[in-house]
């Protein structure tokens, strides 16, 4: 397996990153003729915007190959308004036999696959991860190829880089889907550093919009979100730790939207747990104020510490995590409580 791991955003750090990039070795091979981009289930905005983007350099480099997105379980709701405004060929049925090179997409572990996790282990493609999370063993064991940047906001962003890296054209539709999964993923560039700034000003000048990123990216929402949110809320428990104020509901979906609005409203950390295919799912968020004075990763320090110990997927970011395992909801509560207890080093307390 050949890996590019970037481990700062100093200027040589970002040199030799661009050197890399702008090599991208695996789409050098004479024998590629179909590939696949690969999205976790229930993809999410930078995940359908990154693959868009892989799709559209696959077809840049590589003149007459058969390429096409695959989406494993679905779209996000946010995801379906993307790729209704731009859509990109997609494939349900996949024949793995038939794939010369196949692109994972923002997919820390193989799990997230869904329905392709097993076949993905025994095909004979040249298999590539591109992703801004850290990446499980499950992935490293049948990657030939791993690009990983944590620094980025979103694999949107490490696909953005990869164009500008190869000095590939840029159209004005994909440099808009490019700054749409930047803007979802970097909370509207709440998370964005100055390197991230560098590159939704260059998106921008190829005809991108902010703006129209913001609207279509997620901000307006739908009827069943606004009432999980409500009754999220409603069902709200309260504790602290410390001078911490946690939030902790269960809410049977858009558990992700569900945690932003207890802090959006509050809450220094945010759990919401659910229901999910027979199993639970757990979102987990936080401020950045928590984060810098914990230094509490929420995706490894919590998220993929459950996970792990009850069998289950899981990982994230600093401030935004989330993990599934094969049990009730109810019985994940005193395990989460007394992870996130262990990692503040503060026993709860209920506020009434």
């Amino acid at each position: 397996m050949k890996k590019l791991v970037v481990e700062g955003r100093n200027h040589q750090t970002t040199k030799r990153y661009l050197r890399a990039l702008s090599e991208f070795p695996f789409l050098k091979s004479d024998m590629l003729n179909r590939a696949i981009v690969i999205c976790h289930r229930h993809a999410d905005v930078d995940a359908y915007c990154s693959a868009y983007g892989v799709a559209n350099i696959i077809n840049k480099y590589k003149k007459g190959i058969h390429v096409s997105v695959v989406t494993p379980e679905g779209l996000s709701l946010p995801a379906k308004r993307v790729a209704n405004k731009y859509p990109v060929q997609q494939n349900e049925n996949v024949d793995f036999d038939n794939i010369d090179l196949a692109v994972v997409v923002d997919t820390g572990h193989l799990a997230l696959l869904g329905e392709f996790a097993d076949q993905f282990k025994d095909a004979k493609s040249l298999n590539v991860f591109l992703d801004h999370h850290p990446l499980n063993d499950s992935i490293t064991n049948v990657a030939d190829y791993v690009v990983v940047n944590e620094f980025a906001t979103s694999t949107s962003e490490l696909i953005a880089d990869i164009f500008l890296a190869m000095k590939l054209t840029v159209s004005k539709t994909v440099a808009q889907v490019l700054l749409t999964g930047i803007i979802f993923d970097s909370q509207h560039l709440r998370l964005a550093d100055h390197r991230t700034i560098k590159i939704v000003s260059k998106l921008c000048g190829r005809g991108a919009s902010i703006r129209d990123a913001m609207e279509i990216g997620g901000v307006s929402r739908d009827r069943s979100e606004r009432i999980a949110r409500l009754k999220g809320i409603q069902r709200l428990s309260l504790f602290t730790l410390g001078e911490w104020v946690v939030g902790y509901t269960k809410i049977g979906s858009h558990q992700a939207s569900v945690a932003r609005a207890m802090i959006d409203l509050g809450a220094d950390l945010a759990i919401a747990i659910g229901e999910d295919s027979g199993g639970s799912r757990c979102c987990l968020r936080a401020t950045h104020h928590f984060r810098k004075t914990t230094g509490i990763h929420l995706g490894s320090d919590v998220a993929q510490i459950i996970a792990e110990s009850m069998g289950g997927v899981g990982g994230g970011h600093s401030t935004a995590s989330s993990f599934s395992a094969d049990t009730i909801p109810e019985k994940l509560d005193n395990t989460v409580l007394k992870v996130v207890e262990d990692s503040v080093g503060v026993k709860k307390k209920l506020l009434k």
